[in-house]
């Protein structure tokens, strides 16, 4: 089994009651956001928007073993700007990856992971107002608009030359 197959047993909740799976997403996602704390200060004082090494390193930098490690990149590959396979990924698979920290802190609002976008780091590596159109992009992706609503006296879009609300409207009540 893969270490992806292995990470997406753990997603599943295979083999572990309610409780148990409570307890490993309270202590991952309390790791986690250390991660991604150590990597918005490596962006402040480096630049350096990159993760290099194997992936054994950076489970050894990060204190996870191999399975949690590929979990980490899952969260973060969508914010890379390489592709990476994740199904072929081993201990000894080499990460050469680049972050677009715009896309990561869209990202973290798609998944509603309010603990990490509001991680105070932020605030030196994007303006106010890139944080601001970001989570107006964001919203503005989930919010469903009904245009070009059709009104109860206006005619009716079937071609008849009725009002909506004598025509169509009557075939639409249950």
């Amino acid at each position: 089994m893969t270490l992806f197959e292995q990470w997406n047993g753990i997603l599943e909740g295979k083999g572990l009651t309610q409780e148990q799976q409570q307890e490993f997403w309270d202590a991952y996602l309390a790791h986690e956001k250390g991660i991604y704390e150590d990597l918005l200060s490596q962006k402040i004082e480096s630049g350096n928007d990159k993760i290099t090494g194997t992936l054994k390193q950076f489970g050894e930098k990060y204190e996870l073993d191999p399975v949690l490690s590929v979990g980490f990149i899952d969260g973060i590959h969508t914010s890379l700007l390489e592709e990476i396979s994740l199904d072929e990924m081993t201990e000894e698979s080499t990460l050469d990856v680049t972050i677009d920290f715009e896309k990561l802190y869209l990202n973290m609002h798609k998944a509603k992971a309010e603990w990490l976008y509001n991680i105070p780091a932020w605030n030196e590596i994007l303006t106010k107002e890139q944080m601001k159109e970001i989570k107006k992009n964001y919203v503005d992706s989930v919010t469903v608009r009904i245009e070009n609503r059709i009104g109860r006296n206006d005619p009716c879009p079937c071609g008849s030359g009725k009002k909506y609300k004598k025509c169509c409207i009557d075939k639409e009540a249950p």
